[in-house]
């Protein structure tokens, strides 16, 4: 056996090295459930088997085995190795399991040419080459292996083509280009292999592993320029670690050759592990240098800023969507691209379901997405980790082939390389839909950085954007309501008019008949012998009774439809102020809540009880304090405060209590302040859910306020209104004062 480093050894040594380091990367990126990972990892440890057959071959090491099979150990590996290249496009491009028929042929094949090697089939001459009658028996290995070998790679080869003819998917298309160059390169090593040029044979070999092991583990294909930079890159650090190793091992063969335990198997295994250990930082220091010569320097941050300077004063979404896609498709050079605005479908569920609608922009508007479900994977990538996907990924990666069909047929539409996700802090609002490059080369991982950036800065904008458009359809929506509003309340006011003076008619006619009844009645109550009987008495008073009530029904129709505050008849007692506003206080809370407004109320019940109509009173309160919600912006607050008034002051004659309802509203003009607490006017409509939108000289109180008027005033109390000024910018308010007596007045009293 030869321990004697050559030159060819060493080369193998070095391939041998850069292999394990191409397998412990394969697999460290494995992924679950995806056979090309495990037959890639197949096809690299082949690729390591045959550069060992080719080491030892080069050092003695298999002469123990017959001539014919020492000659044919590399095609063995060959066969083997176009059976798993066969697997291997099967399992990337058919997306099936190609069995293991292949596996089980190739054994086979090798055994049968094996055997003809060995001359355990056949007896005849082993000289390669040499023929008698009709072919040698290692002719006849040869012819077998051959045979197998092309019809693998034929098959192959047709897989990879008939991809590429029936495909409409431009990264499909590429890998089939890419897959068809490292089988071209197979071919071409095999014949090397045929001709006994070995170690040419092992270097195409290895550029065939180097592109096949790229585009299984790789999603995104790079263009022509990326592609030539990696292989000019790898290319250098492997010249310079071959150049390493070489001086290194003939450097301690000079220094340490003359010593008798020096043995250059160790010193070859020793630079070696050098060569595993410094390839990478090697490698790295290249491409630096490399990037730095060659490539045109781009600088992310200035893009980022310019981006973000752009879309800071853009309010409007069709405008954005155009600008973040014109300078988006100028910056990468892009063919187009559409901005989607994302909107949840059952916000309570949790993770909630979600619609993509898309914004008109400068190129073809994809379709809209209408349902997207929070169990599918793209939601998990887009939603849930934040990340742009690529079409790449959509294509090959398993966990994406069991989408819906409406996803399908709506990421058939877009045709596009990369959906980037524009995400606010916890919620996701927005999608990219890009194109490919128009140079038809895939997105790099620093472009991916960069558009996932693009679209942080995206965020705000579009958030801006969205909030501008929901305001703009609720003021539109508001000022349709408001227009539907007028019309139905002046229709409301016509039927209340209307209705009022039917009441109003029919009450004064049933008040004729029902005087006659009253009359005859009166007659027969005051005849003697009629009353005398029990039975006719009885009658009498039922009829008395059934037409007093009768009248006092008419009575309290005429009043209630002519709506005349100053002749109310009021019910005095004793009452508690703070009871009245504390109820009505608590009947408001649904509407406060709603409003977001505070409503308290303070030193109320310090105040004595004073006399009058706890019904009548409810009505006033009620009055004032809708009246200062109507008024109050959402999120104002509306205080009622009360003291105690000493006797003979300058507001009261007599002991009383002073009760202030306030608050922080838009106020009240000047000149409607002139028409408060009149009668006849037209009603002030209390509609508080509609508020905030209340222009100069709409204030018209009319008789709500009137009737509260009346009402203290039938109480011998006073009303007024203070702080009278509007303003809808800095909101003074308003303040309305009732005074009320404590003791019960004969007669009333009269503001000064």
């Amino acid at each position: 056996m030869n321990s004697i480093l050559t030159l060819p050894a060493l080369f193998y040594i070095c391939i041998a090295g850069y292999c394990i380091s191409l397998m412990v990367n394969a697999l460290r990126k494995l992924r679950v459930y995806k056979l090309a990972d495990y037959l890639l990892v197949i096809l690299l440890n082949l690729f390591l088997l045959i550069t060992i057959v080719l080491f030892g071959a080069e050092l003695s090491w298999w002469d123990f085995l017959h001539q014919g099979i020492r000659l044919h150990l590399p095609w063995y590996g060959l066969l083997l190795f176009s059976g798993v290249i066969y697997a291997l496009t099967y399992a990337v491009f058919v997306k099936e399991n190609p069995r293991w028929g292949w596996l089980i042929a190739c054994i086979l094949v090798i055994i049968v040419a094996a055997a003809a090697d060995a001359r355990s089939l056949f007896p005849g001459d082993m000289n390669w080459g040499n023929t008698g009658d009709g072919y040698s028996h290692s002719m006849l290995s040869t012819v077998i292996q051959a045979v197998g070998w092309g019809i693998l790679v034929f098959l192959s080869g047709m897989h990879v083509l008939r991809e590429y003819r029936i495909t409409e998917k431009v990264v499909v298309k590429q890998r089939s280009i890419y897959w068809t160059a490292a089988l071209i390169l197979y071919m071409g090593s095999s014949v090397l292999f045929l001709t006994n040029h070995y170690v040419l044979g092992s270097l195409l070999l290895l550029f065939t592993i180097l592109i096949l092991n790229y585009l299984v583990l790789t999603y995104r294909l790079p263009d022509l320029k990326f592609l030539t930079f990696q292989v000019v890159s790898f290319s250098l650090t492997g010249i310079l670690i071959v150049l390493m190793y070489a001086l290194g091992f003939l450097l301690l063969e000079r220094l340490f050759g003359g010593y008798y335990w020096y043995r250059p198997v160790y010193n070859g295994a020793f630079f070696f592990l050098i060569a595993l250990i410094f390839f990478f930082p090697i490698h790295d220091v290249v491409r630096l240098i490399l990037h730095k010569l060659l490539v045109r320097e781009r600088d992310p941050n200035r893009e980022i800023r310019n981006y973000s300077k752009t879309l800071s004063s853009i309010l409007d979404i069709e405008l954005l969507s155009k600008v973040t896609i014109e300078m988006i498709c100028e910056s990468m050079e892009l063919k187009k691209g559409t901005l989607f605005l994302v909107d949840q479908i059952e916000p309570e569920k949790d993770p909630p379901n979600w619609h993509l609608r898309a914004v008109q922009g400068t190129t073809e508007t994809l379709p809209d997405l209408d349902f997207l479900p929070a169990n599918s994977p793209i939601t998990k990538v887009l939603a849930e980790e934040k990340r742009p996907l690529t079409q790449s990924e959509l294509e090959f990666i398993p966990k994406f082939q069991t989408i819906p069909e409406n996803i399908l047929m709506w990421i058939k539409a877009l045709e596009v390389e990369a959906l980037v996700p524009i995400h606010t802090e916890d919620e996701w609002i927005g999608l990219f839909a890009l194109s490919q490059k128009r140079s038809g080369a895939s997105f790099s991982d620093d472009e991916i950085d960069l558009l996932s950036m693009l679209a942080d800065q995206t965020s705000v904008a579009l958030q801006n954007a969205r909030l501008v458009e929901s305001l703009t359809k609720i003021d539109n929506q508001l000022r349709r309501a408001k227009v539907s509003k007028d019309s139905a309340l002046d229709k409301i006011e016509r039927i209340k008019k209307s209705a009022s003076d039917i009441i109003s008619i029919k009450a004064h006619e049933l008040r004729s008949p029902l005087t006659v009844v009253s009359g005859y009645t009166q007659l027969l109550a005051n005849d003697n012998a009629l009353m005398n009987d029990e039975y006719y008495a009885e009658l009498i008073q039922g009829i008395t009774s059934g037409s007093d009530r009768l009248q006092s029904i008419i009575e309290n129709m005429i009043s209630t439809a002519s709506i005349q505050p100053s002749n109310l008849n009021i019910d005095t007692q004793p009452i508690s102020l703070y009871n009245i506003v504390d109820g009505i206080c608590r009947d408001l809370q649904g509407k406060v809540q709603v409003r977001k407004l505070t409503l308290s109320h303070d030193n109320l019940g310090e105040i004595p009880p004073v006399y009058g109509d706890s019904g009548a009173l409810t009505k006033v309160f009620e009055i004032l304090i809708n009246y200062a919600m109507t008024h109050t912006p959402s999120g104002g607050k509306i205080k009622i405060t009360g003291r105690h008034i000493p006797p003979r002051s300058d507001i009261l004659k007599w002991e009383g209590a002073e009760i202030i309802v306030s608050d922080t509203g838009i106020g009240i003009d000047t000149v409607a302040h002139d028409r408060f607490f009149q009668e006849h006017e037209n009603p002030f409509l209390a509609d508080f859910s509609t508020l905030d939108d209340y222009k100069e000289g709409e204030e018209r109180p009319g008789e709500q306020l009137a009737i509260a008027r009346s009402i203290i005033e039938a109480h011998n109390g006073r009303v007024w209104v203070e702080r009278v000024e509007k303003d809808t910018v800095h909101l003074p308010g308003s303040e309305f004062h009732v005074v009320l007596p404590l003791e019960q007045q004969s007669y009333p009293t009269q503001p000064d």
